[in-house]
């Protein structure tokens, strides 16, 4: 190291990917003391690169373990990195996730399809950063150990006592109020996206259960117990399913369960039942579009408005200015 002046690293380490961050870390013990010295720096300057920057702690998305991750860290850069890769992979890569045809929206242009899918990204985003809240719940997240396949019965008893059930890391009752807050304080655009994500991802779910169609008398209250799932895990619960196969698929079977046998303790009026997130985000929806009658087609149609305008009027407006200007100069 001390051939290379430190602010050269620090430069070095500032316009690095983290992958390659890491490496440069493990280079001398002299750089990796240097770049833990900065750690918080050098992540919160990339933090710009996501579209909901954390703000706080966040979980990792692990095969059915999801453990807290301090805000500030490299391993958060690895760990929002690999959302990042995940939510593209459901969009470009998902068998069941249509973007050239969406449900509602007809066929698509290759500029309208890049317009849904930024928007998309941003809403599965969003969901992340509602599973997020969390690991900045006022106890803190569930325990790792409570994510343990021999747990999952406990949690899919409708008469656990709430002592237990606030152990629950499917459910996360403790940061249920501040994920409810979030979602009544989304915007317009935000919260219509969100509506509309969560029927696209009912619709992936069905498309990739159709065998269970004629034998699951509770079809229908599994698609809405996945699209509840998504909006409280993200990503991970999103990827696992429809991308993930093998062990990641049956951990969202599991998931599912869970989350329909709380479904099945709401509308039984079990008095410790809370409200799911899906209720919230479809009353917010209303009060945003004045209660419409079928929210599935207004925002569809809301959808649509969005993926064909301007993408930035005063761009144009400037070009047109501009245009003007080299007239006035030419005569």
């Amino acid at each position: 190291m001390a051939s290379f002046p430190r602010d050269l690293i620090l430069e070095i380490a500032e316009k690095s990917d983290i992958h390659s961050l890491l490496r440069l870390s493990k280079t001398s013990k002299e750089i990796n003391e240097l770049l833990k010295t900065y750690e918080c720096s050098l992540t919160k300057s990339r933090l710009a690169d996501f579209p909901v920057p954390p703000l706080g702690d966040i979980l990792s998305s692990e095969l059915r373990l999801r453990r807290l991750i301090k805000y500030g860290s490299f391993q958060m850069l690895l760990e929002l990195n690999k959302r990042k890769s995940r939510i593209e992979e459901i969009l470009t890569a998902c068998p069941h996730f249509n973007l050239k045809s969406p449900p509602g929206l007809g066929e698509l242009t290759n500029p309208q399809q890049k317009r849904l899918c930024a928007l998309l990204y941003r809403a599965i985003a969003q969901c992340d950063h509602i599973a997020d809240l969390a690991a900045n719940a006022p106890k803190g997240p569930p325990a790792t150990q409570w994510y343990k396949p021999e747990f999952i019965e406990w949690w899919v008893d409708r008469g656990l006592p709430l002592y237990y059930r606030e152990k629950d890391p499917y459910t996360n009752y403790l940061a249920r109020p501040a994920q409810q807050e979030y979602i009544r304080n989304l915007a317009k655009q935000d919260c219509t996206v969100m509506y509309y994500l969560m029927n696209m991802m009912g619709s992936c779910w069905a498309n990739s259960r159709r065998d269970w169609f004629l034998s699951d008398p509770a079809f229908y209250e599994r698609i809405i117990a996945f699209k509840e799932c998504v909006l409280r895990h993200g990503s991970w619960c999103a990827w696992a399913h429809l991308i993930g196969g093998g062990e990641w698929e049956s951990m969202t079977d599991d998931i599912t369960r869970i989350g329909l046998a709380e479904l099945n303790s709401f509308e039984c009026g079990d008095k410790d039942a809370q409200c799911s997130l899906q209720s919230v985000l479809i009353g917010r929806f209303n009060e945003l579009h004045e209660s419409p009658d079928n929210g599935q087609l207004t925002s569809q149609q809301a959808v649509i408005r969005l993926i064909t305008a301007d993408i930035d009027d005063s761009d144009n407006g400037g070009q047109e200015e501009g245009e003007d200007q080299d007239e006035e100069d030419q005569e």
